[in-house]
C-alpha cells in the first residue's frame, strides 16, 4: 500500500530515511532549504552535498515548498536541534490533522529542557508522536549495512505503520514503549562521543575508552531515570547501543569534533572544521545546567563542560575529562 510521507530535512540521516521509505513504494517528499540540492535530488537522484555517491530512489521528490507536506500522513522532522521548533512553526498550518509525526532528531530544547517530541506535543494536538533513535551512521546505511534502530510511541498502531514504511533487509527496525527514554539517551550519548573523541585525539588507550563509555552510560541512566525514563530503556539500541556506536565511530562529528579538541585545537576551530551542526555541544550545556539544578552526579559532564565552555585547559591528560567518579559500578545494582 503506497503511503505519503514527508521527510523534514535534507541531511545526511533524512535522505537515506526518506529513501527508504521511497524504495517501499511510498510517495515521499523530503523539504530543505538548499535549491541547488533539490535540482540535483529531482534531476539525478543525488544528495551532492550529504552523500553524493548514494544513487536515490526516483519516486523521492526533494522541495522547498513547506505547503507540499500537506497531504502527507507521516511526517518525519529530521533537522537539527536548534532549528527543530523554526521548521515546525513553518509546517504546522501545512499538517494533515490525521498525519503521524515522528522525531528523528537527537538532541533538547535549553528553554524548558524540552525532547523534540515534547515540543511536537505542545505544538500540535491530537496526533499520535513517535520518535526513531539507535547507532545510525547514515553514511553506513546508504552503503546497506545491516543496521538496527528503535521506534519508540505510546502508539502501537505507529509503531507498526512505521515498520511498514522504513524496513528493509539491512534496515531493521524494533519498537519501545517508552519514547522519552529512547529520545533522551539518543540526546545524552552524543555527549560521550566527544568525551571518547578527546581521549582519541590524547592518543588514550582502549582501556580508556571503554571505561569512558562505561561510566558514560551510568551518568546516562542515572539522569534520564531521575528525568521519568525506564533504566531498561538504556540496556537497549537507543542507549548502550547507540552510546558505542557514536562512541567508537570517527563517522561521528561529536567524536570527531572531540578528536580535534584533543589534538589542541580550540572549539570553534573544531567546530570550524567539522562544518556541521554538532548537537553534543548544545546537549552538554542543556544537561549540565539541569544535573546542576537537579542535584545528579555527573562528574564526566562537569569536567567536559569546564573544557569546553569553562575554557580550562586540558593539559593532555584524559583524567580532566574523566573527573572524580562515584566508586560504585553497576548504577541500579543494591
Amino acid at each position: 500500500m503506497e503511503r505519503e510521507i514527508a521527510v523534514l530535512g535534507g541531511g545526511s540521516w533524512g535522505t537515506v530515511l526518506a529513501n527508504l521509505a521511497s524504495i517501499n513504494g511510498n510517495k515521499v517528499t523530503l523539504w530543505m532549504r538548499d535549491e541547488s540540492n533539490i535540482r540535483s535530488i529531482n534531476e539525478a537522484n543525488l544528495n551532492t552535498r550529504y552523500l553524493p555517491d548514494y544513487l536515490l530512489d526516483e519516486n523521492l521528490t526533494a522541495t522547498s515548498n513547506i505547503e507540499d507536506i500537506r497531504s502527507s500522513l507521516f511526517i518525519l522532522f529530521c533537522v537539527p536541534s536548534n532549528s527543530f521548533k523554526e521548521v515546525l512553526t513553518k509546517a504546522i498550518q501545512h499538517i494533515n490533522p490525521d498525519a503521524f509525526l515522528i522525531s528523528a532528531t537527537k538532541g533538547i530544547e535549553e528553554e524548558g529542557f524540552l525532547l523534540m517530541s515534547q515540543i511536537l506535543e505542545n505544538e500540535t494536538k491530537g496526533h499520535d508522536i513517535g520518535v526513531i533513535s539507535g547507532p545510525n551512521l547514515a553514511q553506513e546505511i546508504s552503503l546497506n549495512q545491516l543496521t538496527g534502530t528503535v521506534i519508540a510511541s505510546k502508539s502501537r498502531v505507529l509503531q507498526d505503520e512505521c515498520i511498514k514504511v522504513f524496513s528493509s533487509d539491512s534496515f531493521r527496525l524494533y519498537t519501545n514503549d517508552d519514547p522519552y527514554g529512547v529520545e533522551l539517551g539518543g540526546a545524552l550519548k552524543n555527549i560521550y562521543a566527544i568525551a571518547c573523541g578527546i581521549a582519541d585525539g590524547l592518543d588514550s588507550g582502549e582501556n580508556t575508552v571503554g571505561m569512558i563509555m562505561t561510566r558514560g552510560l551510568a551518568e546516562m541512566s542515572r539522569f534520564a531515570v531521575n528525568q521519568g525514563a525506564d533504566p531498561m530503556t538504556f540496556l537497549g539500541l537507543s542507549g548502550v547501543g547507540d552510546l558505542i556506536t557514536t562512541c567508537a565511530s570517527p563517522l561521528s562529528r561529536n567524536h570527531a569534533l572531540g578528536k580535534l579538541i584533543g589534538k589542541g585545537l580550540t572549539i570553534d576551530e573544531a567546530q570550524k572544521e567539522i562544518g556541521q551542526t554538532t548537537e553534543g555541544l548544545k546537549t552538554l550545556k542543556v544537561v549540565w545546567e539541569k544535573a546542576k539544578e537537579e542535584g545528579i552526579e555527573m562528574p564526566i559532564v562537569n569536567s567536559l563542560y569546564k573544557i569546553i565552555y569553562g575554557k580550562e585547559s586540558l593539559e593532555g591528560s584524559i583524567e580532566k575529562v574523566l573527573g572524580t567518579d562515584q566508586p560504585k559500578d553497576v548504577e541500579f545494582s543494591r
